[in-house]
C-alpha cells in the first residue's frame, strides 16, 4: 500500500513538473520576437520535452510501484 502511494505521488509529480516546464518555457518564448520559422518549431520542441518528462515520471512511478524486487518482509 505504501509503494502505491509513492508511485502515484511520483506520477503526479512528473505531470506537475511537465506543466511547470511548459509554463516557464512559454513565458520565455513569449518574450522573444515572433519569427514563424523559429517560433513554431520551438513550440514543438517544448511539447516533445514535456512529453518526455511525463513519460520519465511514469517510468519512475512504475519502477517505484514494482519495488526493488525484494520481498516486503525484508
Amino acid at each position: 500500500m505504501r509503494r502505491r502511494g509513492w508511485a502515484v505521488a511520483v506520477g503526479i509529480g512528473g505531470v506537475l513538473l511537465a506543466l511547470v516546464f511548459v509554463r516557464l518555457s512559454l513565458a520565455w518564448s513569449d518574450r522573444q520576437p515572433y519569427v514563424r520559422e523559429v517560433t513554431e518549431p520551438r513550440y514543438l520542441v517544448f511539447i516533445a520535452i514535456a512529453g518526455l518528462i511525463v513519460l520519465a515520471g511514469l517510468a519512475v512511478a512504475v519502477r517505484v510501484w514494482r519495488g526493488s524486487g525484494r520481498d516486503d518482509r525484508d
